[in-house]
This record gives structure tokens, sequence and C-alpha cells, in this order.
């Protein structure tokens, strides 16, 4: 079964929560054991300590060393604490050590604090070489760790008893701040779900400046967006079905006339097959300039970028358009200047020029000229191509970029309406912009600018 996000931020919170009572009680008990070891062996330097002193005043009144330690060790004598002395030679001189803590013991040469398990208890034993005047001694000073054992036991218990109920308190909170931190989240999903295709409903302006605010102003960016998508590709499908539908319903009527009658003068079949061969060589050119669009909305368009010369393609181009320049009496020119090299896709360029040049060529009146000319620079070429026409107002100037525009019908021919569109696009993969640079009663510039040495992106 799949767990919802606030069980699975519940469950992650409690295994975390385990770990870390698990490592804090692991640590709290460590610590405690020593603390108390750290108590009992200042314990037993002070009985130590005592003894010593004891001994070494007995010492300097004659007393035998054996009488010395027994003083000592009624002085220090407590129920709970086992001491012995020994001299050098190993001799006991008192004791009052259980035999298996007595035989654990040896005969050591610097001082030392061990912990030395029997059969019955486990000791903490310190064990320390005193020279007192000519006599070399060792004390012995142990004290049982039963204290601490049970301290230890204690405090386990308490956290084996205390982790589970920590544990259910903080679960039980963790799924309660889980559910209030997620109930937003749930509410901008459930009006997320009602919001329509259509119209400008979002979720709202955001009433908080945290992260779920940012989330809230990013879905409304989001669905911002696919709206605009939207509504972008509804009007490409209204336009397109408009566009196409004109050469096709030509040719349709073209030909319910021819057959409408049951003969028909050659001429009247080549004019109907003329009309029908006019239009499908339009309704094909749109559909391969929406291909192209819709191939370069999807990113699919390939970029096939290679080292060529600029001004090599604007000769091809403009020799392209030669008889279409002549059959309306308008001239074509272009600036030779040096090699203009530049890296890019020699197809689309040549496309983009194209473009240009026959939007140019069909809106300059007869007898009127349209240029083309390259301005190289640094990292960037500039491409401008001039025409004789009217002019642009200059509400449309952005809007002519837009598909299916087409601002004078009359004067279009053939056009499409997506020339630029896809001129502006092909700028764009190699870089750089597609502008309306001026524009009045004498003509209008277009001015694409390209980027020469990056690679170009689709």
């Amino acid at each position: 079964m799949k767990l919802s996000l606030r069980n699975r931020l519940t469950l992650w919170y409690t295994l975390v929560l385990v770990v870390v009572l698990c490592v804090f009680g692991a640590g709290v008990v460590w610590m405690e054991g020593r603390i108390a070891l750290r108590r009992i062996d200042r314990e037993l330097a002070d009985i130590e300590e005592t003894m010593r002193k004891i001994v070494a005043n007995e010492l300097q009144e004659q007393v035998t060393p054996e009488e010395a330690a027994s003083e000592a060790a009624e002085t220090v004598g407590d129920e709970s604490l086992a001491t012995a002395v020994v001299d050098a030679q190993g001799v006991w001189l008192s004791s009052n050590l259980d035999g298996d803590l007595g035989a654990a013991l040896e005969m050591p040469e610097r001082d030392v604090t061990s912990t030395v398990r029997t059969a019955s208890r486990t000791w903490r034993v310190l064990t320390r070489v005193e020279q007192i005047g000519a006599t070399g001694l060792v004390f012995h000073v142990a004290k049982p760790m039963s204290d601490i054992e049970r301290g230890q036991r204690e405090l386990r218990e308490a956290i084996v008893i205390g982790i589970p109920v920590v544990l259910l308190l903080a679960g039980a909170g963790g799924w309660w701040l889980a559910s209030i931190g997620l109930a937003p989240i749930t509410a901008m999903a459930d009006r997320a779900v009602r919001l329509p295709l259509t119209g400008s409903e979002d979720l709202g302006e955001p009433a908080r400046q945290d992260e779920l605010g940012q989330l809230t102003r990013a879905f409304n960016g989001l669905v911002s967006r696919l709206r605009v998508a939207l509504k972008t590709q509804r009007q490409f499908m209204a336009d397109a079905s408009h566009e196409l539908r004109t050469p096709v319903s030509i040719i349709r009527s073209a030909a319910d006339v021819a057959l409408s009658r049951d003969a028909r003068s050659e001429s009247e079949y080549r004019e109907t097959i003329a009309t029908a061969r006019d239009q499908s060589l339009r309704l094909g050119r749109l559909v391969e300039d929406m291909l192209v669009l819709a191939r370069a909305d999807a990113g699919g368009y390939p970029i096939h970028p290679i080292d060529l010369d600029l001004d090599e393609i604007v000769d091809e181009c403009r020799r392209a358009v030669k008889m279409l320049a002549a059959e309306r009496g308008v001239q074509v020119q272009s600036s030779a200047g040096p090699e203009v090299p530049i890296r890019g896709d020699a197809d689309l360029l040549r496309r983009l020029l194209l473009n240009l040049l026959q939007n140019a060529i069909q809106h300059t009146s007869s007898g009127g000229s349209v240029s083309v000319t390259t301005e190289p620079a640094a990292d960037i070429v500039k491409v401008r191509v001039s025409d004789g026409g009217p002019g642009i107002p200059e509400a449309d100037r952005t809007r002519i970029f837009d598909r299916f525009v087409r601002l004078d019908e009359a004067r279009t021919g053939n056009g499409t309406g997506l020339g630029l569109p896809i001129a502006k696009w092909i700028a764009e993969a190699h870089g750089g912009t597609l502008v309306v640079e001026a524009s009045g009663p004498a003509g209008s510039t277009f001015c694409a600018t390209l980027r020469r040495a990056v690679e170009v992106r689709s």
C-alpha cells in the first residue's frame, strides 16, 4: 500500500528520532558511567592518601611497618571498602581483601587504577607504589562498583521505558504537525483540480511569504503559461484550419465546375488544372511552413551547424529571387564586401534570407528596389533587408512576427503569413534576433542579428 506524504513524513521523522534517542541514550549511559568512575577514583585517591600519611606518621614514631599498616587500615576501615598494604618483598602487612580479589592483584611497578572482576562482584582498585623513608610499600584501595552498576542498570531501564513513550508522543505530534503543514498544500490541490482550462482564475495571491507562498506563486505562473500556450495552440489550429480551407475549397470548386457538364473544351480543363496546381503549391508551402514551426516549438527541428561564408548565401538568395523581382518590376541590390565567416545551418540561414527578400519584394511597388547588406562585428553579424514599401504602423511592428498575420492582404500574393515567424525563429536559433529596425513612408528595414562564434541552439 502506498503511504501518503503525511504518513511518510511521520514515519521518517519517527525513524530519525529513534536513531537520535538511541544514540543519545547510549551517550548518557556512557557519560554517567564515566562520571561515576571518576567520582570513585577520587574517593579511592583520598583514602590512599590518608593511609599513606598515617603509615608515614607511625613509622616516624618507630612503629613497625605491620603495626603502621594495621593502624592505617583500622582508621579508614569501612564495610564497603577493602584495603591492603604490601612491602617491597611482597609480604602482606595488612589486608581485608576477599580471597578472589587478593589473588587477582599483582605487584605493580607503577601506580595503576583498574577494574577487577571477581566471582562475587566487580571492584574498582587503586594501587600506588610509595617510598616512605627507607621503606617501599604498595597500597591497594578497592571499593565495590555495585552502586555504579545499579545506577547504570536503572538508567538503562529508564531509557528503555522512556524511549517508546517519547516516540509515541513524538510520532503523534509529528503526524499532527505534518497535517497542519500539509493542509495548505491539500487545499491548493483541491482548488487546482477545479481550475478551468480557460479564463483567468488561479489560486489567488498567496497570503503567506514562506515556501508555500512561493509554491502558490510558481503554480499561478505555470497555470498562466499553460493557458497562454493552450491559447496559442488553439489559435494556431484555428488559423491553420482557416488557411488550409481556402486552397482546398478553391481546388474543390474548380473540380466541381469542370465536372458540372459532360463536355468541356481543352482550354477550360487546362485552366481548371492550372488552378488546382497553383492552389496545391500554396497548400504545400503552407503545410511545410506549419511543420517547420511545429517542430521548432517541440524542439525537434534538426540544426546542423557548419562553417560558411554568409556573403555567398546572400548572393545565392539574391539570384534566387531575381525572377520574382523581375515579375514585379523590382530591383534587388546587395553590397559586395569581404567574406563574412559564420557558423550556422546553411539551409536555415538561406531560408531566413529568402523569406525576408520575398517579403520585401511583395511589399515594394513596381520600379522600386530592395537592398540586402551585411555588417560584421567582433562576435555578431547584422543582415539588413530594406524594401520600398509603404511602411509598417508602429502598433504592428511586433505583431507581424505572429503567425498568419498579414497586414496587407492585397499584396501578399500566395504568402502564408508564416514567413516572418519562421525567419524570427531561425535568427533566435542562431543566438540572435530579428526586428523591424526602421519603417516609414519610404520603406522598412528588417535587421537580423546573428552570432558568429557560438554554437547554435534549436
